[in-house]
C-alpha cells in the first residue's frame, strides 16, 4: 500500500514540474509560422487598437536565433478592414508567396481615409512584436508604397532611433523639411520617371535635403516607369542590403 502511494505521489510531481518547466521555442513558435492576422488593443497613453498580418519565416519556429523585421506600410489601397486584401499587393503578396522569406514582417492596415501618421500606434505594435517574438531589435526596418512610401519616411523622421534602414517606393508628396532626420538613417529609394502622381522632381528635392544634411541616401530613378513599380519587392539583392544594415548606437553609448 505504501508502494501505491509513493507511486501516486511521484506521478502528481512529475505532472507539476512539467507543466511548469519553460516551452522549448521550437514548439511554442511552429503553430504561427506564415503569414496569419493579429490584433493589437494597448494604452500609449491612448488606446491603440490596429489590426495587422504578422509573418514568420517557416524557419522561425525551427531556430532559437533572433530574426530581421520589416514594418510594411500599404498603399492607399488596401485601406479598411478587409485585412485579407492586404496579401494581394506588395510586401505582404511575396511573403504570402515565399514561406521561406528570411524576415518577420509586420504589416499593419490603416483605416479608411488615413493616412500613415499614427507613429504613436506603429512604435506600439513594434514594442508588441518585439516583446513577443524572437526580433533582432538592432535590425528593425520600415517599407512601403505610395501612401506607405510616404510613412515609411515619415516613421523614420518621427522615430529614427527605432529603425536601421528605410526602403521607400514612389513615396506620394514627400516632405522635404524631413531630410535633416531622415540623413541619419541608411535609405534606399526608387520612383518612377512618369510618375502621375508624385513629380520626380519632388523626390529629387528630398534626396538633396537629406543630402545637404550629410546623408547618403541611394536613389534609383526607374526610366520610362509609372507610379505602380511594386515589383521592386521582387528584388533579392534589396533584401541582401537591408540584412547588412544595424541600427547605430544612440549618442553617448
Amino acid at each position: 500500500m505504501k508502494i501505491a502511494w509513493r507511486v501516486l505521489i511521484i506521478g502528481v510531481a512529475a505532472i507539476v514540474v512539467a507543466g511548469l518547466a519553460p516551452r522549448s521555442a521550437s514548439a511554442s513558435d511552429s503553430a504561427a509560422i506564415g503569414q496569419r492576422p493579429h490584433s493589437l488593443q494597448r494604452e500609449v497613453p491612448r488606446k491603440v487598437d490596429i489590426q495587422y498580418l504578422l509573418f514568420l519565416p517557416e524557419e522561425y519556429g525551427k531556430s532559437t536565433h533572433q530574426w530581421p523585421l520589416i514594418l510594411y506600410l500599404h498603399g492607399g489601397s488596401a485601406r479598411g478592414d478587409d485585412i485579407a486584401r492586404m496579401k494581394k499587393l506588395g510586401l505582404t503578396a511575396k511573403v504570402e508567396a515565399d514561406p521561406k522569406f528570411p524576415f518577420i514582417v509586420v504589416s499593419p492596415q490603416c483605416r479608411p481615409g488615413e493616412i500613415w501618421t499614427d507613429v504613436e500606434a506603429l512604435g506600439a505594435l513594434l514594442d508588441e512584436v518585439a516583446g513577443t517574438h524572437r526580433v533582432d531589435r538592432e535590425r528593425i526596418y520600415v517599407s512601403g508604397h505610395s501612401m506607405g512610401g510616404r510613412g515609411a519616411l515619415y516613421a523614420a523622421y518621427k522615430m529614427p532611433e527605432r529603425f536601421a534602414a528605410v526602403m521607400s517606393l514612389a513615396p506620394s508628396s514627400p516632405v522635404t523639411a524631413w531630410g535633416g532626420k531622415l540623413a541619419s538613417v541608411p535609405l534606399r529609394l526608387f520612383h518612377g520617371s512618369k510618375d502621375q502622381f508624385t513629380p520626380l522632381k519632388e523626390v529629387e528635392e528630398l534626396i538633396h535635403a537629406i543630402e545637404a544634411a550629410g546623408g547618403r541616401p541611394e536613389f534609383t530613378a526607374l526610366p520610362e516607369r509609372d507610379h505602380y513599380i511594386l515589383d521592386v519587392y521582387d528584388r533579392p539583392e534589396l533584401y541582401e542590403w537591408l540584412a547588412r544594415q544595424k541600427r547605430k548606437p544612440a549618442a553617448g553609448n
